[in-house]
């Protein structure tokens, strides 16, 4: 026999009640003087940046980024310890001679397994950003954030090496870069922006080292032509 619903307000009740109660008082709680000197300094340089010229939308844009430094920081204080140790691997993997990529990129994979948990925060930040800022602006937050080495910096440099590249093989590594730029708002530690664009930048160069070997051998088969 089905239970009236009446009888069901209750038990929501206390169902509304049990989940109100697992949110952290620290989530909802005022952040302390330390963390707001910090976060307006963050903000204040980033909202700079970005020159918007509405009042209204740049507290807007100033209350998104506040939010999501909050939730970045929060991650980072149960999650570095991990990540930390597994850079350290990573890097030490990546300094043996002969050098051998793959186990690294083992390594590699287990820190894309630890940023997945903020990933979807990361995407949910960007989406509500894009819909207060224009393309050129999102596009300037991106590159201020990933600061040095940065997309632009780094793909200018990509193409200086290798200046033959055809529109195809820029685009390739544009995109590769691109990924890497956004990877970093994963993180707002200097250090760690720096390991993950040498992460793909890894990718970049071998993609330029086998269109060279590519080159190398059409120019070896044609000699006998």
């Amino acid at each position: 026999m089905r239970t009236p619903r009446s009888h069901l307000l209750p038990l929501l009740a206390a169902i509304a009640l049990a989940c109100t109660s697992l949110v952290p008082a620290a989530a909802a709680a005022a952040p302390d003087a330390a963390t707001q000197k910090r976060l307006d300094g963050k903000t204040t340089k980033i909202i700079g940046a970005l020159k918007i010229e509405d009042a209204a939308k740049t507290e807007r844009v100033k209350a998104l980024l506040g939010e999501w430094l909050v939730t970045l920081w929060a991650w980072h204080a149960t999650n570095d310890a991990q990540l930390k140790d597994l850079w350290t691997q990573w890097n030490q993997a990546r300094a043996v001679v002969p050098k051998d990529e793959f186990p690294a990129e083992v390594i590699a994979y287990k820190i894309d397994d630890v940023y997945a948990s903020l990933r979807p925060a990361r995407d949910a930040f960007i989406a509500k950003l894009a819909a207060e800022l224009t393309p050129e602006q999102l596009d300037t937050f991106k590159e201020n954030w990933s600061r040095s080495p940065g997309l632009k910096r780094t793909y200018n440099a990509f193409l200086e090496i290798a200046p033959d590249l055809t529109d195809e093989h820029k685009k390739v590594i544009f995109d590769r870069l691109n990924r890497a730029r956004e990877d970093a708002l994963l993180t707002d530690a200097d250090k760690e922006i720096v390991n993950i664009f040498k992460r793909h930048k890894v990718k970049a160069e071998a993609y330029v080292g086998t269109l060279e070997w590519a080159k190398l051998h059409r120019a070896f088969a044609n000699k006998g032509k």
